[in-house]
């Protein structure tokens, strides 16, 4: 039996996987629960990784063997479309992203590039001149830092939201209405991401099956 710790930047993006969790229950913060013979706990880690001290202390109280860093990426690779799960190879354990990226569960591997905020389809087209970019996102990198400190075995996988071309509703960015288009790109954009939150949950039973054995 192993033990995950499983992260999120958004409560909303971890919802489905809680979802499948037995026995679940919030403890300190988290969601403790179990995946078949696993033991699971499900950890917010706010948008750029705020709750870097939450984390330090949940992880080395818990005694994690491995650290699973999910939720919802951007798209740079131009051929990755929403719902792709991909493996961030540079913000992963070398040991667990060698095996892993030999793996089906993905659709993807490669390098994501670390972002303070949410990128427009310009700076998504810079960073694709970039060799292997596939993706960029807010939290892998600190993730990825604060792991290696804790000498624990990580991987990131997320999946894509957002294609490469595409903007993100500014409504989800903390910003006005300024015409009717936006509240339809909006509905339109959380239809979609109610579809994808079940289809990362099932990506991350898979891979947790595969990693736990």
């Amino acid at each position: 039996m192993a033990k995950f710790f499983v992260t999120f930047a958004l409560m909303q993006e971890g919802l489905s996987f809680e979802r499948k969790l037995t026995r679940r229950a919030a403890k300190h913060g988290l969601t403790m629960g179990q995946l078949g013979a696993h033991e699971i706990a499900v950890f917010r880690l706010g948008l750029g990784a705020q709750e870097k001290e939450g984390f330090k202390r949940a992880v080395r109280g818990l005694n994690s063997d491995f650290v699973i860093n999910s939720g919802f990426a951007g798209a740079v690779r131009t051929l990755l479309e929403p719902g792709d799960f991909v493996l961030a190879e540079n913000f992963s354990s070398p040991e667990l992203a060698n095996w892993l990226g030999k793996t089906p569960i993905f659709t993807a591997k490669g390098s994501f590039a670390p972002v303070n905020e949410v990128a427009d389809p310009a700076a998504k087209a810079r960073l694709n001149s970039k060799e292997n970019i596939i993706a960029l996102d807010m939290e892998s990198a600190q993730v990825a830092a604060l792991c290696t400190d804790l000498v624990v075995s990580y991987v990131s996988a997320k999946m894509i939201s957002d294609r490469y071309d595409e903007q993100i509703p500014e409504i989800f960015l903390g910003k006005k209405i300024r015409k009717i288009k936006d509240i339809s790109d909006a509905i339109w954009f959380a239809s979609r991401m109610l579809v994808l939150r079940q289809k990362l949950a099932d990506r991350l039973v898979e891979l947790i099956s595969v990693v736990g054995g």
